[in-house]
């Protein structure tokens, strides 16, 4: 029997823990065991891959959490069609290090320790969403364990109805065994990257409808302290992907995707974010914030060639960021706004940040696009993050900003991103995501006693 023992676990913003049943799985029979165990004992059960979402979707207090991150094979890996196989646990860097040498490359990805099961059940979205799609434009078969023990086979032609509702479904369906994805073909594993300084949201919002043209990844920075003429400026960053004769080995991949221990190479991250977290302040941020355009500003228009996985995760260049904003953690709201709106609601946004002194931290605009999956964090729409330290800030507050928030999301027919949810209200949830009638109804088909649950599903669906 797969070991299952009692531990605290926590969302990615460090400030929701659980106390849960947690099973670590290396097989379909440990899967099949833990499910036997859960039916047995009157237990429910919530899938988790890295831990990277930033609510309570990977959460179940005092019921069993199924961390599938030992279960991380490629399974098969086709270089002539860009066709691999891959346990739910494989990671996306996983998946770089094999198929960037032979010039393939995985669309939609938000980050490199992701888990390819994560990814489906949230459907995750990328740099290129408005033109590569979401990550479930990628996924070709699902194999699914049903709470009744059987196995089915999703995908365009086998049990669609379930495809379109695991994919985004926060693993409220069943436990996902296998994934079968389709590559995207690409010239070389090198981008050509730009940066386009903006001196207001406005511009941010024009250049952004300007540079998708020619763009294959779009996304800007934004500073929301400024006020009056400079609100939300901030740069535009473009790359495309380029024709190159470099060959890249994959053991350079490996280590473009490796997450280091010291913030830009010299500081090592832990005593870094310990001897910062006095300062990191809205005060301070808003200098540092004034700085960074200015040497935004420097390198205006110029380009430069990067390896892919150098430019799209120059995130590790500041690893373990978010211990920054311990003891309390964070929250974070990424309102997806339809595009038809141009670029007012992204104005509006800014100056509710203002209103209620809770400017973003770290801030950017995102452009994507629209499928057609049950529970999609999806539109032809821009988003736009807002992160908020706990730090010495009063919860109320940061409740009518998030209440004001959301009555303006939803007034323009737009949504909140789930996975970095944590407080929308089952109301606001089924207005901004209609389709959950036919979600639900697949539920009480396929998981008639609820065996599947987390934290948000009992928020949001019960």
């Amino acid at each position: 029997m797969t070991q299952i023992k009692e531990e605290t676990i926590t969302s990615f913003t460090e400030n929701l823990k659980s106390r849960c049943l947690v099973a670590y799985p290396e097989s379909i029979e440990d899967l099949k065991e833990v499910l036997t165990f859960a039916k047995n004992n009157q237990k429910t059960i919530c899938a988790r891959g890295s831990g990277y979402s930033y609510g309570d979707m990977i959460l179940n207090t005092n019921e069993i959490v199924l961390n599938v991150s030992r279960m991380d094979r490629i399974l098969s890996w086709n270089p002539e069609n860009g066709e691999m196989i891959v346990e739910p646990g494989a990671k996306f860097s996983d998946i770089f290090t094999k198929s960037l040498p032979d010039n393939w490359t995985l669309s939609a990805c938000p980050g490199g320790d992701i888990t390819v099961g994560g990814a489906v059940s949230n459907n995750v979205h990328g740099k290129d969403s408005w033109k590569s799609g979401n990550f479930g434009a990628l996924v070709k078969d699902i194999k699914l364990l049903l709470s009744n023990g059987s196995v089915l086979t999703l995908n365009e032609n086998e049990n669609v109805d379930l495809f379109y509702a695991v994919i985004g479904g926060m693993g409220l369906l069943g436990i996902i065994l296998e994934i079968t994805l389709t590559l995207k073909k690409i010239p070389s594993p090198f981008v050509e990257v730009s940066s386009f300084v903006s001196k207001d949201i406005s511009e941010t919002i024009e250049k952004i409808e300007k540079l998708r043209e020619t763009s294959d990844f779009l996304v800007s920075w934004v500073d929301c302290f400024p006020r009056g003429k400079s609100l939300g400026r901030g740069y535009v960053t473009t790359a495309k992907w380029i024709e190159s004769d470099v060959k890249v080995e994959s053991n350079l991949v490996s280590n473009s995707c490796k997450v280091p221990n010291r913030v830009f190479g010299i500081f090592p991250s832990g005593p870094t974010w310990f001897l910062l977290r006095p300062f990191f302040l809205p005060s301070s941020i808003k200098k540092v914030n004034k700085l960074h355009y200015f040497l935004a500003k420097m390198m205006d228009r110029k380009k430069k060639i990067m390896l892919f996985t150098d430019w799209n995760f120059m995130h590790h260049k500041i690893p373990n960021l978010k211990h920054v904003y311990r003891p309390h953690g964070f929250l974070e709201f990424q309102p997806m706004i339809p595009r038809r709106h141009g670029a007012k609601p992204m104005v509006d946004i800014i100056k509710l940040c203002q209103k209620f002194d809770s400017e973003s931290l770290l801030c950017g605009v995102k452009l994507h696009g629209k499928d057609d999956f049950m529970i999609s964090y999806s539109d032809d729409a821009f988003s736009l993050g807002i992160d908020i330290q706990l730090r010495n800030r009063k919860i109320e507050k940061i409740k009518e900003f998030q209440k004001e928030l959301l009555a303006l999301t939803t007034n323009l027919e737009g949504k909140f991103y789930l996975a970095k949810d944590e407080m929308i209200t089952k109301e606001s949830f089924e207005v901004m995501y209609p389709k959950r009638i036919l979600f639900q109804g697949l539920k009480e088909k396929y998981d008639k006693e609820n065996v599947f649950s987390s934290d948000m599903y009992q928020r949001l669906f019960v």
